[in-house]
């Protein structure tokens, strides 16, 4: 029995209904191309338009440099257009940028400004700090300005040709401490038993859950390694700014008598002593700016170009078959099993390890670590997978960050090669 044809308003109907239909997928469809394409751009950038001549390379870090993203890309773009930005400045982008920025005709200017900077160790400051005396060398004026320093946007600051400072600002040096917490009163008095197994006269990790305060050995380790790494601040800043030895300490002794002295103006005061060479205003710095470059005729304002944005425009294309030396990050708590970028995992950290040994294009291996330790069984699986990468005949450098302790130094025992700053706090 043949089934019955549809009526002519049945016939009317599906045909209004495949137009309807196909508008909405093909309207859809175009919304998710265009989505897809504005994710692609968001990623890889907009295109690398040039840097125009008399552009100042502002050095301005948002949040604190690190030596790796903590976040992949993916999920960096979605929280950029989610309004929810990982504020981080990789140091290679910051390196790279210097270095580029140095033989750049284009670029007549750095401009250094810390108000957004939320920190970084004192051997990054120093690699940060070497390469702007490069660029300096090379002929190019490096200026800082800001409303405020702190000792970590100072130290920045100090290894420019000129600083400004806002009349309304200051500086603020006070030395370098250490600041915990201590729990056993609490932990007493929820009737809490802590059990604690240690070997070692100086390991405190565990002082917080036991005692109320530093110990006597704890406190003897803390002050000499904050004493090794003020005396080193004080002479990189002293250098660079031209200051007699030992002025920044007596200044700060004296800091509560110089603030009285100038009537409580912190701006004045670091005018006066020559930690700043001039006070402007916002305003006056930016036709500073102008005078001393060119003016982009949309803004009206000086151009400039991030370090970010112009370290991704040096970057070079690898051709298959091209030598490389393989680099891998290891910053962070070290742990057992997968961790995502940013971390250090036993498992996954190994696994690059791995593959870098395997890769025929990979001539050696450079592991970069930033790291006060963590798991010991997580450390033995990276350092095995190393000595077995020297083991295939590729050389292993470490290079040391701000921290290479416990199990950061553990795992960076399998090398050919190990290079660490002054700053760097290791053992």
């Amino acid at each position: 029995m043949s089934e019955a044809k549809p009526g002519p308003l049945r016939r009317l109907w599906n045909g209004f209904w495949g137009i309807v239909d196909g508008t909405r997928r093909g309207l859809f469809n175009a919304i998710f191309l265009v989505f897809v394409i504005f994710v692609v751009f968001a990623l890889f950038g907009w295109g690398a338009p040039k840097t125009e001549p008399g552009t100042a390379l502002m050095l301005a870090p948002k949040g604190a440099i690190v030596e790796q993203y903590s976040a992949d890309p993916g999920d960096r773009v979605i929280a950029k257009l989610t309004g929810d930005e990982i504020l981080e400045v990789q140091l290679r982008d910051v390196l790279r940028a210097l270095e580029a920025a140095k033989s750049d005709p284009n670029i007549d200017l750095v401009v250094v400004r810390t108000e957004q900077f939320a920190g970084a160790g004192l051997a990054t400051l120093r690699e940060i700090g070497r390469a702007m005396k490069q660029v300096r060398e090379a002929g190019k004026e490096i200026i800082a300005y800001g409303d405020y320093f702190d000792q970590r946007g100072y130290y920045l600051a100090a290894h420019a040709d000129k600083i400004y400072l806002s009349p309304n600002g200051g500086v603020l040096l006070q030395g370098l401490g250490r600041y915990r917490s201590y729990y056993a009163a609490l932990l007493d008095k929820l009737k809490v038993d802590i059990h604690v197994f240690r070997v070692g006269t100086y390991k405190s990790a565990v002082e917080p859950y036991l005692l109320n305060g530093p110990s006597e050995a704890a406190r003897e380790a803390d002050q000499a390694w904050l004493d090794d790494l003020w005396q080193i601040y004080l002479a990189d800043v002293s250098e660079a700014r031209k200051l007699e030895p030992g002025f920044i300490s007596r200044w700060i002794e004296r800091l509560p008598e110089l603030v009285e002295s100038s009537g409580g103006d912190m701006a004045k005061l670091a005018l006066d002593s020559g930690l700043v060479d001039e006070l402007l205003n916002e305003d006056e710095f930016e036709k500073l700016l102008a005078e001393r470059g060119s003016v982009d005729p949309q803004t009206k304002r000086a151009r400039r170009v991030g370090v970010v944005t112009y370290a991704e425009r040096q970057s070079k294309q690898l051709m298959p078959g091209d030598a490389v030396v393989g680099v891998i990050v290891a910053e962070g708590t070290i742990v057992d099993g997968e961790q995502p970028q940013g971390s250090i995992g036993g498992v996954s950290t190994a696994e690059l390890v791995r593959t870098a040994r395997e890769d025929s294009a990979v001539k050696a291996v450079v592991l970069r670590v930033d790291s006060g330790g963590g798991s010991a069984f997580a450390s033995e699986q990276i350092r095995r997978e190393l000595e077995l990468t020297r083991a295939a005949g590729k050389p292993v450098v470490i290079s040391m960050g701000d921290v290479a302790a416990s199990g950061g130094y553990w795992i960076s025992m399998s090398n050919d090669a190990l290079y660490a700053d002054p700053a760097t706090i290791t053992g």
